[in-house]
């Protein structure tokens, strides 16, 4: 039965046409176009990982907050209830088949990026850099899993997911620096695990050095997100948090 709910979930994920614009379609052309304005080599590897970010973003929080959003409407989890396939398990495969193809998508985001700019990573860091990834987007995923339960219709996963985006993306380091921006702005960046993807991501061309410490960050954020979704988690569209019990 978990081979054919991972195949039903990775041919869902693949149907999502708004999430892969966002996730690659839209990162290239951020790629070419600020590319070529930006000509150094400074910004463009800044630009590199900031687009990277930017796709894990999309395709993590707002991708699987729809997924799951037409799911629970058609009452996909109520049926589970039924099954002796455990509603737990359903979610976390969800979440790994679709980590997986963001982390594919992302991989070919990169290339694109690395071949066109003539960056070169080397090889001691291919290791954290996908590490990295990988849990920035198991991270994004638990965020977007938290974002569909607090949302009651579609509406609300729009808002509530600009009211996430816009925050991260630009009070962080993501495209350009803080280093003038008024302490506050740095210091609520912090907040976000989207800084320490960027990070992350960015030292891992050196290798591990530094890259450990933010792996640990975004594991961190990825572990309180699981479990406010978990918290949160809703059976049905109708029920509200107050009245939910976690799945089992």
């Amino acid at each position: 039965m978990i081979s054919t709910v991972i195949r039903a979930m990775f041919v869902s994920s693949l149907k999502d046409k708004i999430s892969l614009f966002y996730a690659v379609l839209f990162p290239l052309a951020l790629l070419i176009g600020l590319g070529l304005y930006f000509d150094t080599p400074e910004y463009r590897f800044r630009l590199l990982t900031g687009v990277v970010v930017l796709s894990s973003l999309f395709w993590s929080v707002q991708g699987i907050a729809f997924q799951v959003h037409w799911q629970r409407n058609r009452g996909v989890y109520k049926l589970l209830k039924l099954t002796p396939f455990p509603t737990v398990s359903f979610i976390l495969t969800m979440v790994l088949v679709r980590t997986a193809l963001g982390v594919a998508i992302n991989g070919i985001v990169m290339l694109a990026g690395m071949i066109g700019f003539g960056i070169a990573m080397p090889l001691g860091g291919i290791v954290p850099f996908l590490l990295i990834l990988t849990l920035g987007m198991l991270c994004f995923t638990a965020m977007g899993f938290l974002l569909s339960n607090l949302a009651r219709n579609e509406a609300q996963i729009n808002m509530i997911s600009n009211l996430i985006y816009i925050p991260m993306l630009f009070g962080t380091e993501t495209f350009y620096s803080l280093q003038h921006a008024p302490q506050w702005i740095a210091t609520a960046g912090n907040l976000f695990p989207l800084t320490y993807m960027v990070q992350g991501l960015r030292s891992s061309f050196a290798g591990w050095n530094g890259t450990a410490f933010y792996m640990l960050i975004v594991a961190a954020f990825t572990v309180g997100l699981l479990a406010l979704a978990a918290l949160t988690f809703r059976w049905d569209a109708e029920q509200s948090i107050a009245q939910r019990k976690l799945p089992a």
